[in-house]
């Protein structure tokens, strides 16, 4: 399996918080790749790191062989990015929030229909709602729908279900599962340990580091427990 996503010794501070410290992490091609850890572990930095939003100190990072300082225009074009806190139009409906991204990189829903049609059909009836009066599932749909318009090779999702209702997790799950199969490269991060279970590989954080990269364990919850402990 060829890497799609190569880190090494990518450190980021924000005056006296080292938010990242040393990280060195590769992330095969179709991989769905986990990063479990609590607030603060450093998972967001390094998402902005790989989305070309923010410069890290030190390290380098490559994405689809491409660097993520030098490269970043032709990188924007190959990942899309789900951050953490929804980040959509709320006064645009759902249609119009589309339409507005899909148009960014010159595109329309129609182009990539097929790839974005499981996720889509079931927000498709509120196509017309605006995007601020959507449940908390159906916000992650759009925001997911939105990341993948253009067809991206990468997809960075930084914990997609905090603060939606266990249906909608699972629901959400089974689509990283689905894009898996098409050939998409999926980094997300969550801090649930059943979540984590999901995924190929995950890597388990902590205050700016990578304490462990391996294919999740039966007992994960008790395993990170362990692992923090030991620090």
């Amino acid at each position: 399996m060829n890497n799609a996503i190569e880190i090494c010794g990518l450190s980021k501070s924000y005056g006296s918080v080292n938010a990242l410290r040393e990280v060195s992490l590769t992330v095969g091609e179709g991989e769905l790749f986990g990063l479990i850890g609590p607030d603060g572990a450093g998972k967001t930095t390094l998402f902005r790191i790989l989305a070309t939003l923010l410069v890290a100190d030190s390290g380098t990072a490559t994405v689809c062989g491409y660097d993520v300082v030098t490269d970043y225009k032709r990188l924007r074009q190959l990942v899309g990015y789900m951050p953490g806190r929804f980040s959509l139009y709320q006064d645009l409906s759902v249609e119009e929030n589309l339409s507005f991204y899909a148009s960014i990189f010159g595109v329309t829903l129609e182009e990539n229909y097929d790839l974005v049609a499981p996720i889509y059909r079931q927000i498709e009836p509120f196509r017309t709602r605006r995007a601020g009066m959507l449940s908390g599932g159906m916000k992650q749909k759009l925001a997911l729908c939105c990341a993948l318009i253009h067809k991206p090779q990468i997809l960075y999702l930084d914990e997609p279900t905090t603060g939606v209702d266990v249906v909608s997790r699972a629901e959400l799950w089974d689509m990283l599962s689905m894009l898996r199969e098409q050939g998409i490269t999926i980094v997300a991060s969550t801090p649930y340990m059943d979540e984590g279970s999901r995924c190929v590989r995950i890597a388990l954080m902590s205050e700016g580091r990578i304490l462990e990269v391996c294919q999740p364990p039966d007992n994960l919850e008790e395993y990170f427990i362990e692992r923090m402990r030991g620090v």
